[in-house]
């Protein structure tokens, strides 16, 4: 499983000399209210999707990216947004959508639960991934620089994978179309940890982990970040950092019955607003 960058993202600290903290070091990203952050995440991508058949639980993966050519690296649209309310307690939010579809000219045989796509045969194939992170928190470092907490919340995902082309039945090619869909909402403990450099710039971090047995679904989710901002204005920063999200889960539905391995992985450049 490929923790390791994200946690080392998220005990990287700037290596800065001790100052006297005051008001007058504080980014803006440690002091206000609101923070909405908007921008393009640029990944690499990875999907192996297992779809069981009726009658063999044999695993037959599917690397989507591979066997069907979907673009590993297209960049997506993502928002961010935290609310501080009181003097311990926040909400955070996070929202990703990735949606790739492709045709491409099977290489090899292609299992989707009972249906094989056989080599050679032309194929449409789509992936969609969609995230809604909802997370509250309570901050345990006082210092005037410094914003460590942890919380818990939900990421909501909804998955969808589809496979659609020829087969051969009774030597006829016959059309034929095979989806699989999940949604469901994953509970997770995480933290943040936060730092003042000056009052143009600060770090900026974040970890989740979900590991647990729920319902019809188990296994792994991480989640996590880390960056710096630059204050550009008043009530606007520009920022850059490094998002890591894995998910690799098992899935036992009526209508679905295999596994969910994805990795997101690369850099996050967005501008945000301070209110």
């Amino acid at each position: 499983m490929r923790i390791f960058p994200a946690l080392i993202a998220l005990c990287a600290v700037p290596a800065v000399a001790a100052a006297q903290a005051d008001d007058d070091l504080l980014h803006p990203a440690l002091t206000s209210k609101f923070t909405v952050d908007v921008g393009v995440f640029f990944p690499d991508r990875e999907l192996d999707v297992v779809v069981r058949g009726n009658a063999s639980s044999r695993d037959r993966q599917i690397d989507f990216y591979e066997n069907l050519n979907l673009n590993s690296t297209e960049e997506i649209f993502a928002t961010e947004l935290a609310w501080r309310f009181g003097e311990r307690w926040s909400f955070l939010a996070q929202y990703f959508r990735s949606s790739d579809t492709n045709v491409a000219e099977l290489e090899e045989d292609v299992f989707f639960g009972d249906i094989v796509f056989n080599a050679g045969s032309n194929v449409v194939g789509g992936a969609e991934l969609q995230l809604t992170r909802m997370f509250f928190g309570r901050k345990f470092d006082m210092r005037p620089r410094h914003d460590l907490g942890v919380g818990g919340g939900i990421h909501w995902l909804t998955l969808r994978n589809f496979i659609e082309g020829n087969i051969i039945i009774n030597d006829v090619p016959t059309f034929t179309r095979r989806s699989v869909s999940a949604e469901a909402p994953l509970p997770n403990i995480g933290a943040w940890y936060r730092y003042s450099i000056s009052p143009k710039w600060a770090f900026r971090s974040r970890f989740d982990l979900f590991s647990a047995n729920i319902d019809a679904y188990s296994g792994v989710l991480i989640n996590a970040s880390a960056g710096l901002n630059y204050q550009l204005f008043e009530h606007v920063g520009v920022g850059l950092s490094y998002n890591y999200f894995e998910l690799d889960v098992r899935v036992d539905k009526s209508d679905w019955r295999g596994s969910y391995e994805t990795i997101y992985n690369g850099a996050y450049v967005y501008l945000s607003a301070f209110f």
